[in-house]
């Protein structure tokens, strides 16, 4: 079995930030999600995070408002223009807004590290409205050790603030992931982690074998 820092060295250097972007995202309080995006030659233009409780800081105009998802504060970085060509980044399955800002900025390409079953369909729903289908993204998930780690890391931070939402929203279709977040918000792995100034790489050693497990299951 690969160990976490043999499966990072093998991820592309947009993946790997997006992930950082993610802990930063995570260690800061807020949802624990990143995003990058690239340009045609693969070069990175643009990085987000979460960051709607983040305290504002003049620099990032979203911080602190419910508009501040990873993608979001990524796309913002844009200027008005054409970018065909360009590939969207995030560690999590974009949510309804991010989706429909990233359709209106046109960009062809959406990789994501893991599903998000809350808007499982959303894209489904998208392609039945033909002014909205006629530039839908390509879409591919990431999954993997990597992609578990990126549904855990959100789905622990959510357990720390909303564990009935929590519940109901992800309980019937990502139990194990579920399960395995629940058990880090209650015991304050990650966040010690988080407090330390650990590493994402370390973070993600540090339950390795879980995140295997879970990969195993599907």
């Amino acid at each position: 079995m690969r160990d976490a820092a043999g499966a990072w060295a093998s991820l592309g250097e947009s993946w790997r930030v997006a992930f950082e972007e993610a802990w930063a995202s995570y260690s800061s309080g807020s949802a624990g999600v990143g995003a990058a995006i690239t340009d045609p030659g693969g070069s990175i233009v643009a990085i987000g995070r979460s960051r709607v409780f983040d305290e504002p800081d003049g620099c990032t105009p979203l911080a602190g408002t419910f508009m501040a998802h990873a993608e979001m504060n990524a796309l913002a970085c844009l200027p008005v223009g054409p970018y065909d060509d360009y590939t969207l980044y995030s560690t999590f399955e974009p949510c309804v807004m991010c989706a429909a800002t990233m359709r209106i900025y046109r960009i062809p390409r959406l990789f994501y590290a893991a599903d998000d079953p809350v808007w499982d369909g959303l894209h489904d729903m998208f392609a039945t409205f033909e002014p909205i289908a006629r530039a839908l993204p390509k879409r591919d998930c990431l999954g993997g050790p990597y992609g578990a780690f990126a549904h855990v890391l959100h789905l622990s931070w959510l357990a720390e603030r909303w564990p009935h939402q929590v519940m109901d929203a992800h309980g019937s279709r990502a139990p194990r992931e579920l399960e395995l977040a629940a058990t880090l918000a209650e015991t304050g792995n990650l966040r010690g982690l988080a407090e330390d100034g650990a590493t994402v790489i370390a973070a993600t050693a540090s339950i390795w074998p879980d995140l295997h497990e879970l990969c195993d299951d599907r």
